[in-house]
């Protein structure tokens, strides 16, 4: 079992000026973590797994802990750049995001039905969330239904939205005994009545919790997300409450779905995407602007705590000099 990663653009264009390769390999050992320094928007670098990595990664200068600092005093003598050393703490993400992929692909490969794999699914996103308490993460953002699943069947739909349901009615109260917070983003007008209500409850019974924030994007487009922001400075400005030039990053960011995410973790540091595939599908477009980008071939049912571990190890192997 391995990760993959894909950087930015920007990323990419400085790995292919430095010209300089690296080689990687994975340590076993006992596992341990420590709470992430990261700052929020976090470089991708450009490494398969197992494999090679470049020598340069655009970031920017972290505001906390020297990275540094940590990974000269994780690594032991004689171990290449970028491994981790046995028994080495392991560094966690404050925010994780995840495109949970492959559940069809699952059912198929063992001659199930789809609702099979999508009912599976359920199991893994509750391993996400118990690794995610476990281990300190402070948020995770998951992609569970995008604008593009429209173009599936609607007796797929209908069974997605009534797992959804069962799920919220089920789980909403492991939720609450983990001190996880549940907000939702992407638009819910065309969210079944029944649906749109669950969600709500779920949001006003677990608003005092703040051990881990768990967003979860439902019928979400991140270009959407980008316009409906744009829309909401120009209403500003239309009416005298804004000038355009006050409208910069942080102000138009603010008018994002995901404000809702604490600002002291809503960029995701780390990425996972499961089953193969190796692209964003419009999720996050805007927050995943430096986050470290993993993927992998397990399918979506199959993610347990060792790919989460798996993810986790390759997180730590990353070198993020925030464009230095």
């Amino acid at each position: 079992m391995g990760f993959r990663a894909r950087g930015s653009v920007g990323a990419s264009l400085q790995d292919a000026q430095s010209g300089g390769t690296r080689s990687t390999a994975l340590r076993s050992g006992a596992v341990q973590t420590r709470p992430s320094r990261g700052h929020p928007r976090l470089e991708a670098s450009r490494r398969a797994f197992p494999g090679t990595r470049p020598a340069n990664s655009s970031a920017s200068t972290s505001t906390s802990v020297s990275l540094r600092e940590a990974e000269l005093r994780d690594r032991q003598p004689g171990l290449e750049g970028g491994e981790v050393a046995e028994g080495a703490a392991l560094e966690v993400p404050r925010h994780l995001a995840v495109i949970m992929d492959g559940n069809y692909r699952w059912a198929a490969e063992r001659g199930r039905s789809g609702e099979e794999g999508h009912s599976a699914g359920i199991g893994a996103l509750r391993r996400l969330v118990e690794c995610s308490v476990s281990h300190g993460i402070e948020a995770v953002t998951v992609y569970a239904f995008s604008v593009d699943n429209w173009k599936r069947g609607e007796a797929e739909r209908r069974f997605i939205f009534s797992l959804f349901e069962t799920c919220l009615t089920t789980e909403l109260p492991e939720l609450l005994g983990k001190g996880v917070r549940v907000r939702f983003i992407g638009d819910r007008a065309a969210l079944p009545a029944s649906l749109r209500g669950l969600m709500g409850t779920a949001e006003s019974a677990t608003r005092e919790n703040r051990r881990l924030h768990l967003t979860i994007a439902i019928n979400y487009s991140a270009r959407e997300d980008l316009a409906a922001a744009a829309r909401a400075a120009a209403r500003e400005v239309a009416a005298g409450r804004m000038d355009p030039s006050e409208i910069d990053e942080g102000v138009l960011e603010g008018f994002l779905s995901t404000a809702v995410i604490p600002r002291q973790c809503r960029q995701p540091d780390l990425l996972i995407r499961t089953s193969g595939e190796e692209r964003l599908s419009n999720f996050l477009l805007w927050e995943l602007a430096y986050t470290e980008l993993c993927f992998t071939d397990v399918k979506w049912p199959d993610f347990d705590e060792g790919t989460f571990r798996e993810a986790l190890r390759e997180y730590s192997r990353r070198e993020r000099r925030y464009g230095g």
